[in-house]
């Protein structure tokens, strides 16, 4: 087994002794794999849980008294140490390090099968553990990309070049090419287009008669990670067998509108159930802009309101959306909801919020910036929208349904109001600036 990679099999019993509470010794025997390499497939591929509530001050766990006092600047504050308050500690304190266990400084790193009171309920730290599948994913995804780019020698493809080039220059086609030289090559005939159009050759596209009449193929942007890692038990699959047998989840369909290219863009969440929607607008289109709008949005509610509310959320696989943790957690560690994503290109898995898009595009249509826009201007379009009456609600509107469901704390903390059905806009009109009327 020496020299040879971990398989899935092998990373399942890892997993499964670990979560026996064996020792990394007992688990390499296992495996025939010496103890350092299973140390540091756990380590490598153990990842954070965040089901921490409020990570403890390491200065509470230590002797010596917390040096920091009165952050809040209150005269009252009796407080011997700020180390004590969570909200100041946590957030603001320049000093703060989160305490971690002890015991994931050492051999097995994980709380795969820990009983221990505080590591088993996340009150103190932050719990790491590991899991076979996603392990798995994390060490394909480094596979593929250690292949990505020449894998030849400078000397290699200086051979290459000299050899392919002029017969390019020719007019032969790279397959008469490698089929006249197939045991002169180090790579295939499809590595040789790819090096082509990447202009790794002297020789280009134009040189081939064909290839300048293909239209070219449309490249998804590469992802810094494989999505697979975040949507691990987060598939549209596994959020159908979530709700099955959960009739009364409040379950809310999230994405994103983009205005003109590289301005700001909107947040949309919609409440299935009342086809409620919120829009919050972002001044960049990025993961932290709509983390930082969703934990708006709990502090406004508080965090036992939001949990109530937000039990569910559902997104598509877009990279604003691509860190889980944060998004299912608040500020402060606390897990808030819980997020699954729609298969690839399948919008109409969330289609609700998608019909709803329809309402913004009426009064911004596509292509418009949003850049001129605040967020009460923002309020009005989703104040207008959310009175307008559904006939899919039987003629009822998402506001009137929210205040019923959702109750009417949650509409005041949105700052949501009652508008008359005969006085709802749906125009470009609505947002129109004075001077611009």
């Amino acid at each position: 087994m020496n020299n040879k990679h971990l398989t899935f099999e092998e990373r399942s019993i890892i997993e499964d002794l670990l979560n026996k509470g064996e020792k990394i010794h007992k688990i390499a025997q296992k495996l025939g794999r010496p103890d350092s390499s299973i140390a540091r497939e756990i380590q490598r591929n153990r990842f954070i849980c965040n089901t921490a509530t409020r990570e403890k001050c390491y200065y509470q766990f230590r002797s010596a008294a917390c040096p920091v006092v009165n952050l809040c600047g209150r005269g009252k504050c009796r407080r011997m140490s700020c180390s004590d308050c969570d909200d100041y500690c946590n957030d603001k304190c320049p000093e703060y390090k989160p305490y971690l266990c002890p015991k994931l400084t050492k051999s097995p790193f994980v709380c795969n099968g820990c009983k221990e009171h505080p590591c088993r309920i996340g009150t103190f730290s932050a719990r790491y553990r590991y899991q076979a599948r996603r392990a798995q994913i994390v060490y394909e995804d480094k596979l593929r990309e250690s292949r990505d780019g020449i894998s030849l020698s400078a000397e290699e493809m200086e051979r290459l070049d000299n050899l392919v080039s002029p017969l390019l220059l020719k007019g032969q086609s790279i397959r008469t090419i490698y089929a006249n030289h197939k045991d002169e090559l180090p790579c295939s005939a499809s590595t040789l287009y790819a090096y082509v159009d990447r202009c790794y050759l002297t020789a280009r596209n134009i040189d081939m008669p064909r290839k300048v009449r293909f239209k070219p193929r449309y490249s998804h942007g590469k992802r810094p990670k494989s999505f697979q890692e975040f949507v691990f038990k987060r598939t549209y699959e596994d959020f159908q067998k979530f709700i099955a047998d959960k009739p009364d989840l409040n379950i809310w369909e999230l994405d994103t509108v983009i205005g003109a290219v590289g301005g700001y863009s909107f947040m949309t969440m919609l409440h299935r159930k009342s086809g409620f929607m919120i829009i919050y607008l972002l001044k960049e289109h990025s993961q932290v802009a709509v983390i930082d709008a969703i934990n708006d949005i709990c502090d406004k509610l508080g965090i036992e309101l939001f949990q109530k509310l937000f039990q569910v959320i559902l997104a598509d696989r877009g990279t604003e959306f691509g860190n889980p943790y944060a998004i299912e957690c608040d500020r402060y560690g606390e897990i808030k909801t819980k997020l699954f994503y729609c298969d690839p290109y399948c919008s109409w898995q969330k289609g609700m919020l998608e019909r709803n898009h329809e309402f913004i595009r009426q009064v911004l249509p596509k292509g418009k910036s949003f850049n001129d826009l605040s967020q009460s201007d923002i309020h009005l379009l989703m104040n207008h929208i959310n009175n307008y009456p559904r006939e899919s609600l039987n003629n009822v509107s998402p506001y009137d349904l929210a205040k019923l469901l959702l109750g009417d704390d949650f509409l005041q903390a949105l700052g949501s109001d009652k508008i008359a059905p005969d006085n709802v806009i749906l125009k470009p009109w609505l947002l129109r600036k004075p001077n611009n009327l």
